[in-house]
């Protein structure tokens, strides 16, 4: 068996416990709280998701773990679990199709293993480290990049003032030469990325359990993940970038410019 074999079973166990929670919720009407200093919702559905992924990750599993709702859970060295048990929470609060369960593991910079659940198209994007990223079972590989269509990329901002200030920045920027587009999830953008349906993706200001799972699927499916100078990103970095290989260094310098 291939080393964190086990665990990605565990996590998607885990996250397919908390899709099924939130598929059972999606479309009723949610109470939801704003977190603090405003940064995004919580609804009842988030916890409930969360409480049945932890449950499985404890029950199955040694590793600490990261959730966004409650926090860092556990004092053993290691692999950490990183959960968002419900990524797009503003997308589900109002009815919109656009929210992911995520479940990564990740061992200081490295992320190990990724699952992310979309749980209104019932969709399963899932990756090993050096194993290949698959949905639903099919290997996502590189696609055919086709010069005829202008480039489109994923722009994504946190909450903090400074964020949304670069991105009103880069989007003027890139406005010209791409097509932006912003789900409100990057859970779910990181998997557009990875099965070809987008060129690349650019952050600042997401939290690391937004794409801790992300990463890893795509960059297993033959994308590039640096941050925005092009270097090996580094945990406390929260300058992303992810594109495809024939338009990384023009993303950079574009974003140098």
């Amino acid at each position: 068996m291939a080393k964190y074999e086990e665990e990605l079973q565990i996590a998607l166990e885990a996250a397919r416990a908390g899709a099924r929670i939130v598929s059972e919720n999606y479309g009723k009407f949610q109470v939801s709280n704003t977190k603090e200093n405003a940064k995004g919702l919580v609804t009842q559905t988030d916890l409930e998701a969360e409480k049945a992924i932890i449950q499985i990750l404890q029950s199955k599993s040694k590793y600490n773990i990261l959730s966004e709702e409650s926090g860092s859970l556990g004092k053993s060295t290691g692999p950490i679990w990183v959960v968002d048990p419900l990524d797009g929470t503003n997308n589900f609060a109002r009815s919109l199709p656009l929210f992911a369960v995520s479940v990564g593991l990740m061992d200081e910079d490295e992320s190990l293993l990724g699952v992310i659940i979309d749980p209104v198209q019932n969709r399963e994007f899932y990756a090993l480290k050096n194993k290949g990223a698959y949905c639903d079972g099919k290997r996502l590989q590189l696609s055919y990049f086709n010069t005829e269509y202008i480039p489109s990329i994923f722009l994504n901002h946190g909450y903090d003032e400074a964020d949304r200030n670069k991105f009103k920045k880069l989007s003027q920027i890139f406005a010209s030469s791409y097509n932006i587009l912003k789900l409100g999830t990057t859970a779910l953008e990181l998997c557009y990325v990875a099965n070809g349906s987008v060129d690349a993706f650019i952050c600042s200001g997401d939290a690391i359990w937004d794409f801790a799972a992300g990463i890893v699927i795509a960059q297993e499916s033959g994308y590039i993940f640096t941050d925005w100078q092009g270097n090996k990103w580094e945990r406390g970095n929260d300058h992303l970038l992810i594109a495809r290989p024939e338009i990384h260094k023009e993303i950079i310098d574009l974003i140098k410019g």
